[in-house]
């Protein structure tokens, strides 16, 4: 439909002209010829698309002959509108290449514009891609510092776990370790009230008897208190701080005392009770055979009492710390004593 109505407006254009320009001075012989020679494939075509443009035909061949009449009572002709030209077999008017060139310049501008909305797109296109790469790049960003900070965090949490671990195992090193040194202290307290039990027990023995030889007392009495508790190198007097000079402490005055008291009794078992002066005597005095109990009983009872106040001290629970100072700077192997 939009092609015969595209003839038909060319047709009624070509009529226009032809009027406009059919003057008598203008019209050349043989006008019908000439006219004809342009009209007829014209109104063949449009004869041909179809009984709907028939009444245009009737229209332009009652137009022709109008013009054939003219105005111009010789009858001359009129000179082709300018605007006719051949192609091939075929005439076709210029209004229609016209109308061909602005459709093709349509075409070119819809294809131009088809073109730039191509492009648009693509800019858009390109843009969100741009912008996805962006978020992509913002998310692997992203992913990267939480990884940083997951595995920071990891380590700061085993770092932790083994600190408090390493605090544990220390905290356990020391309280066995603490346990192991009490264990060693209430051992020697052990030791040293067991001997002092033993001591006194003999010194109830002793007291029992009326006579006893001076070599046995020596061994069963004044000699373990000599070596363990108050003179010799490995007694605690020396060994615990050179308690002999620190008789200002509590221990130091009960083993000096101690001390004095198993002297006395040491003396009396010589022979004319010769006391032993290691300063200025390179031997010991001669021991008495026997000693009468009655004349050491004093001195017995002396030593007991003395022992039973060490020996309260020892088992005291507030001299515990003291007493643990005293062996840990001892140079005793703490051994167990039968």
């Amino acid at each position: 439909m939009n092609q015969k109505a595209f003839i038909i407006c060319a047709v009624f254009a070509l009529i226009i002209s032809c009027k406009n320009y059919a003057t008598s001075k203008d019209l050349k012989q043989n006008p019908e010829g000439k006219i004809k020679g342009f009209l007829d494939p014209t109104k063949d075509k449009i004869t041909s698309i179809g009984p709907k443009v028939d009444e245009v035909a009737k229209k332009l061949k009652q137009e022709e002959r109008e013009l054939m009449q003219g105005d111009d009572p010789n009858g001359s002709g009129i000179n082709p509108p300018p605007t006719l030209l051949e192609n091939g077999n075929d005439n076709t008017l210029v209004p229609i290449a016209k109308s061909a060139e602005q459709s093709g310049d349509q075409k070119e501008e819809k294809s131009g514009k088809v073109e730039e909305k191509k492009e648009k797109q693509e800019s858009k296109e390109e843009k969100v891609e741009e912008q996805n790469q962006e978020k992509k790049q913002k998310k692997e960003e992203r992913n990267v510092k939480e990884e940083k900070q997951k595995q920071e965090e990891e380590r700061q949490k085993q770092q932790e776990e083994a600190r408090a671990k390493a605090e544990k195992e220390k905290r356990e090193r020391e309280e066995k370790q603490k346990q192991e040194e009490e264990k060693k202290v209430k051992g020697r307290i052990k030791t040293l009230t067991d001997k002092i039990n033993k001591i006194n027990r003999d010194i109830d023995g002793i007291k029992g008897q009326t006579s006893i030889g001076a070599e046995e007392v020596r061994d069963k009495i004044t000699g373990p208190i000599y070596d363990d508790f108050t003179d010799s190198s490995s007694s605690i007097r020396t060994t615990w701080g050179d308690l002999e000079y620190e008789e200002d402490l509590e221990l130091g005055r009960l083993l000096k005392e101690l001390s004095e008291a198993r002297d006395s009794l040491r003396t009396k078992l010589n022979v004319d009770n010769q006391p032993y002066i290691i300063d200025t005597r390179s031997t010991e005095p001669q021991l008495k055979d026997n000693v009468s109990v009655s004349e050491i009983k004093s001195d017995l009872d002396e030593l007991k009492s003395k022992l039973e106040e060490v020996k309260e001290y020892l088992e005291d629970k507030d001299n515990f710390e003291e007493i643990k100072e005293y062996v840990a700077g001892s140079e005793d192997n703490y051994g167990e004593e039968d």
